[in-house]
């Protein structure tokens, strides 16, 4: 009898914890979490850091589901990690690109900055700092997928007009040129993006230009150049594809701020100040439409710091 009572109770006990774990998976698809931050059109939230538990609100998500998932399989001809390749290529694909057909995170680092001071050479110390964070979280990703890396040029000079690089500026705070695969920073230009942040908005506006950085090494940069160079590239289709690379680029950001959050010199200061400058980031009104408009640029640096998967950075298939 007491044998049976004690089954009785424990049957009870367990389908008791079945209900309430349904319940809870319920509650994380249906309802946003407490900790997941906010993004309401028309109007400003404060978000409180990434990590948190559970799925992210519906007007948290900037993928919509538009499409399936990427299979994981090797896809545009390159075998997924673990299967021991010896030499790493780049493959020039977009939507199908294997980065994107495999959950992929970043290396958790300690990243340590100098503080940040409004004067040139101080400003070329910190970004130095920050390009070497950046190098460390990012290398074992592409590594461990058999993509190739390499560590990402700097030139961040006091004006504009010493800038180095072959690409032409056009007077943006930040650029990337993929002819020598480096970042260009001039502190006069960079300046106005940047006021009032002790190091947040500086750390963003870098590593925005890094995830372009990364679509140049892994091969997307060039096929979507060879893209947006078939579909015309001041044509609605040819703009679309501009906001899509910019985009990713910044949940490629968001990634490193969510991955390095609570870590080293990437305390809860710094994340909401890179998060600021990313809410300021998307296209002006009246401007081509190039970046995104600003819900979206906010939403997928959010996305990409609170699920830090490269899986769900694809941009190339969302709607």
């Amino acid at each position: 009898m007491a044998t049976r009572i004690r089954r009785r109770i424990l049957i009870a006990l367990l389908c008791g914890a079945v209900v309430l774990g349904a319940a809870a998976s319920i509650a994380a698809v249906s309802g946003s979490p407490a900790d997941a931050g906010e993004l309401r059109t028309g109007k400003s939230s404060v978000s409180t850091g990434p990590g948190f538990a559970g799925s992210v609100g519906e007007e948290t998500n900037p993928a919509r589901d538009a499409a399936p998932p990427i299979a994981p399989a090797p896809l545009a001809g390159l075998p997924l990690a673990g299967s021991h390749v010896s030499v790493s290529r780049p493959v020039y694909a977009l939507t199908d690109h294997p980065l994107f057909a495999q959950h992929v995170g970043l290396g958790r680092v300690d990243c340590e900055l100098p503080e940040w001071r409004d004067e040139p050479e101080a400003a070329r110390v910190f970004y130095r700092a920050a390009v070497r964070c950046l190098d460390a979280a990012w290398e074992p990703t592409l590594r461990g997928a058999g993509l190739p890396f390499r560590p990402a040029r700097l030139d961040a000079p006091a004006t504009v007009d010493a800038v180095r690089s072959p690409c032409p500026q056009d007077g943006r705070p930040a650029s990337y040129c993929d002819t020598d695969e480096t970042i260009v920073i001039p502190y006069d230009a960079a300046g106005a993006a940047t006021a009032r942040s002790r190091r947040g908005a500086q750390l963003a506006l870098l590593a925005h230009e890094y995830g372009h950085h990364i679509q140049q090494v892994v091969g997307v940069l060039r096929a979507y150049t060879d893209r947006r160079t078939e579909a015309g590239w001041q044509t609605a289709a040819g703009l679309e594809l501009s906001r899509r690379l910019e985009l990713q680029a910044g949940c490629f950001a968001g990634m490193f701020f969510g991955i390095s959050h609570g870590r080293g010199d990437i305390d809860q200061q710094t994340w909401d100040e890179a998060a600021d400058r990313a809410r300021a980031a998307g296209d002006r009104p009246g401007a081509t439409r190039v970046r995104g408009a600003g819900h979206n640029v906010w939403g997928w640096w959010k996305w990409g710091s609170d699920k830090g998967d490269t899986w769900e950075c694809n941009t190339w298939y969302a709607e």
